[in-house]
């Protein structure tokens, strides 16, 4: 599947897997369609021979991103198979020294 198929040219999901900044942020309501833009977005960086290293998909759960990381397989990009989304918390979590767990006394 390309990233494009089924896409209507002026829609919103369209818009931001199309676009040519280097990051984006969407800002939008449950069930708006921010994983189903995203997931475009990914296919179209990896079609276009973006590394999957460089590639950081981010969403709030780690249900949506399991299911990411599962529609992206699905769509036989190359290298998404090399992808993991992540959680905004686990990355903050990781992101910060001061999260470690404390020594046990």
């Amino acid at each position: 599947m390309s990233w494009n198929d089924g896409l209507e040219v002026s829609s919103v999901a369209c818009q931001i897997a199309s676009s040519s900044e280097k990051n984006i942020k969407v800002l939008a309501g449950p069930g708006t369609g921010k994983s189903f833009a995203m997931k475009r977005r990914v296919a179209r960086l990896l079609e276009d021979g973006v590394l999957p290293e460089e590639i950081l998909a981010v969403t709030f759960t780690r249900v949506a991103a399991g299911d990411l990381d599962a529609e992206l397989r699905a769509t036989g990009v190359p290298g998404a198979e090399q992808l993991e989304a992540q959680t905004l918390i686990l990355l903050l979590f990781l992101a910060n020294p001061l999260t470690s767990p404390a020594p046990s006394l």
